[in-house]
């Protein structure tokens, strides 16, 4: 085995084991693959309650697919050479920021920060929305700034690379004015978090850049995005991947 094919082994060892950790896959995953296992199942959407204890339960919901889909973008990013930072906006727990940072590591990119921007208060309900159901949701996913630095503590993962944004997206989000973004993730579930995200974050994602957002089942979600698309001109083929769209800026 060539020095080449053993740090791709280690890599890929290394980005597995936080995948098990974020997802909490190492408790939760008995008798399931990776593939199979999905942390969502351990809660109960109708009732608005997890079904297992608070201590079991993940940092991040989202798959093993999903978080493969945001570690071949950055690879994609770094091979193609792409000018800015990485942001996810609706962080709840901390667990894709976890692994944005594992991924700075594994792929041993230098010169970008990761940007965790959240109200670390759980969703705002809309304002301008009318008819969102999340806003009905009984659970508002709150998340305080000093657990989910404590999660990313936990990993030994905490240092200046991450930088964190707290506050409500019409007031946080105007520092990246002047910065530039490779990698944008939209987490914020509801219509008007969605569209103030895309306002203030699309302008600064670099040509080449990828934008992930999360909630494509969410009908306003989709509806603000295509909304903010059709205001901009903005024609690239959205692409879906395990229940998240993304699509390059051209």
């Amino acid at each position: 085995m060539t020095i080449g094919e053993d740090i791709v082994k280690l890599r890929s060892s290394y980005l597995d084991m936080i995948k098990r950790c974020i997802t909490n896959f190492a408790y939760l995953g008995d008798g399931q693959s990776s593939e199979q296992f999905n942390p969502q199942n351990h809660y109960d959407p109708k009732a608005s309650e997890w079904k297992i204890d608070k201590f079991a339960r993940p940092m991040t919901l989202l798959s093993f697919d999903q978080l493969d889909l945001i570690e071949r973008s950055v690879a994609s990013i770094k091979q193609r050479k792409v000018p800015g930072d990485f942001i996810e906006a609706g962080v709840w727990r901390g667990g894709a920021v976890i692994f944005m940072r594992a991924l700075i590591h594994a792929y041993d990119i230098s010169g970008r920060k990761i940007y965790a921007a959240d109200s670390y208060s759980g969703i705002p309900k809309n304002r301008a929305f009318r008819h969102d159901p999340v806003d009905n949701w009984e659970d508002r996913w709150v998340a305080t700034l000093d657990e989910v630095q404590g999660n990313v503590e936990r990993l030994n993962l905490l240092d200046d690379v991450i930088e964190f944004v707290p506050g409500f997206f019409e007031d946080s989000l105007s520092i990246f004015s002047d910065k530039n973004l490779a990698l944008i993730r939209i987490d914020s579930d509801a219509h008007d978090s969605v569209l103030t995200t895309l306002e203030w974050l699309y302008p600064r994602l670099s040509i080449g850049g990828i934008i992930i957002i999360d909630d494509w089942h969410l009908i306003p979600c989709r509806f603000a995005v295509n909304s903010y698309r059709e205001k901009h001109g903005i024609s690239e083929v959205i692409e879906v991947f395990s229940g998240n769209a993304f699509w390059t800026k051209c």
